[in-house]
Order: structure tokens, then sequence, then C-alpha cells
């Protein structure tokens, strides 16, 4: 027991607060476990209802029984929306895998608790780990204070980090599509004026434009196998709707969909949508253009202002100081 007592020495705290906090926290636990045990039970009943007597028949209870797993009951958010929404994030940072929500939970566990766990380790019980001494040698000396506020700053930048590292890439990756999805729909309208057939057009759009637009010919890669596969055309150009990420999409989407429905051109219906589409970019361009000027205003002030008043003050004070 010599690491409880190097423990209770480092911290200064005495042994009954100690003794009162872990069983408290004993306590916490145990109702932790008892309401999961409760929650199980519950949730295991609604299983056996909807079972029945044919098995798992249902899409609804197929969907249930395929996020019961361990690790997503652990790692990934119990509610439907929260789920759902680091699916979203996770599916426009082009992160597509099944298992992808309960790794990035992981690496956020890993970064968030994982390694304030081990610096806390590492210095308040050296001995017990047996580091060489090379290694204890180079270790930069941090009272107890300084360990606890090492360890929430890397809390905090493990619960917060690898959100706003999946919130950037998301952003740059739909910067990518908006940029050439135009480009795509002309050579898209194109292959399908040229007598080809949309899902024809899609494959061979894919094929010839994956080193210049890698995020799009992807997502039509992916369209193509699903729909080779037998599933609902509109749901799949849907879902690659949401994968893309923007409104143009969705447009696009509705585009080609009303085309199928009421047989009209899709050549002339993916033209139009894609002057439309160079439209619209060119007046965000003019919008930023014209925000321009009101931001660099407060910039130029701020530069110009000190200069100024030297310039016209600067001699003035120089002459009374002289006449002094």
């Amino acid at each position: 027991m010599v690491w409880l007592e190097t423990i209770i020495l480092k911290s200064g705290v005495s042994p009954i607060v100690l003794v009162a906090g872990v069983f408290v926290f004993g306590l916490l636990l145990l109702g932790l476990a008892a309401v999961i045990v409760i929650r199980d039970r519950n949730r295991a009943h609604v299983l056996r209802r909807l079972r029945g007597s044919e098995g798992s028949a249902t899409p609804l209870l197929r969907e249930v029984e395929a996020a019961d797993g361990v690790l997503d009951r652990v790692f990934v958010p119990s509610s439907s929306q929260e789920r759902s929404k680091l699916r979203r994030d996770l599916a426009h940072a082009g992160f597509r895998a099944p298992n992808a929500a309960i790794l990035f939970n992981l690496i956020r566990f890993g970064v968030g608790v994982g390694l304030p766990l081990i610096l806390a380790v590492v210095y308040l019980f050296p001995t017990a780990l047996h580091l060489p001494v090379a290694v204890t040698a180079r270790l930069p000396p941090l009272g107890l204070q300084q360990v606890l506020l090492l360890c929430a700053l890397i809390l905090t930048v493990g619960f917060y980090g690898p959100s706003l590292w999946l919130a950037a890439r998301a952003g740059e990756r739909r910067t990518r599509i908006e940029l050439s999805f135009p480009n795509t729909l002309d050579l898209l309208q194109v292959g399908v004026e040229a007598g080809l057939a949309f899902d024809a057009a899609l494959a061979r759009v894919g094929d010839e434009l994956m080193e210049v637009a890698p995020d799009i010919c992807t997502e039509f890669h992916v369209v193509q196998k699903e729909i080779l596969a037998g599933r609902d055309r509109e749901a799949t150009y849907r879902d690659m709707a949401d994968r893309l990420g923007i409104d143009e999409a969705y447009g696009f989407v509705n585009v080609v969909m009303q085309s199928m429905r009421f047989g009209t051109s899709m050549s002339s219906a993916l033209l139009a949508y894609s002057a439309d589409m160079r439209q619209r970019r060119e007046l965000r361009a003019q919008e930023k253009a014209n925000r321009l000027p009101v931001l660099m205003s407060a910039v130029m002030a701020g530069l110009m202002m000190p200069a100024l008043l030297i310039v016209t003050i600067g001699p003035v004070v120089l002459r009374y100081a002289a006449q002094q």
C-alpha cells in the first residue's frame, strides 16, 4: 500500500475525507449500474415484444438490434438525434465506415482521458512503473497543482479538439465540392447528351474526374454500386446529397428525379441547373467582394491612425520638449 500513502501525502487530503470520497464515488457507480440494468431490462422486454414468434423480421427490429452492441452503448450517444448528427458530420468529412462514430469517440476518449491518466500515473507513481533513469531524468519537475492543471488542459483539448478538427475537415471538403460541382455537372450533361444512360454517365464521370474532384467521384461510385446492388434509386440519390452536404446537391437530386419521373430531357435539365449553379457562385463571389471594403476599413484605420498621429502631433511634441 505504498502507492496509497504516496498519493495521500502528495495530495494533502486527510484519510477520512479520502475514504468518504471513495465511498461516495462507489455509491455513484452502484446507482449508475442499477440504472443501466433497469434500462437494459426494459430494452430486452421491448425487443421480445417486437420479435414475437416470427423472429426479427421487421426493419425496425433489425435497426434496434444493430445498435445494441456493447461499443455502441458505451462510445456512441444514446440520443438518436445526437447519433444522427455525429454520423452526418462524419459523412460530410468523408468518413463513411460503419464504425466511424465508434472510432471517433474512442479517439476522443483516448486523448481526453487516456493521456491525462498516463500523465498522472507517471508523476504520482514514478517508482511503481519502474521507469528507466534516462526517462525520469528528462521529465520536467512538476508539482501536484501543475500536474492537475496540465491534465485538465489535456482533457479539454481531447474533448473539443477532435470535434473542431472534424468541423474544419467537413468545411474543407464542402468547399472543394462546391467549387468542382458545376464542372462535374457539365461533363455529366455532355455524357448524357452523347447518348449514355444517366447511371452510365455517372460511372464515366466518376472515372474521368477522380484526380480533379475525388470527393464527388467517390460518391458517384458509391451510388453506382448501391443501384447495382438493388437499392431504391431515389433513396440512393438522396443519401448521396446528404453525404455531399451542400444545397446544390439536393437541388441536383430533385432535378434528376423530376426528369426521370416526368420523362423530360435530362440533358436540358442538367444544362439549366449547371448554369444556375454558376450564376449562384458568381453572386456569392460578388457578395464577398462587396463585403471586403467594410472588413478592411477597421484594419486600415487601426494601421493608419498611429502613423497619422505621429506625423501630425509628433513635431509639436518635439518642439514643446525642446522649449522646456
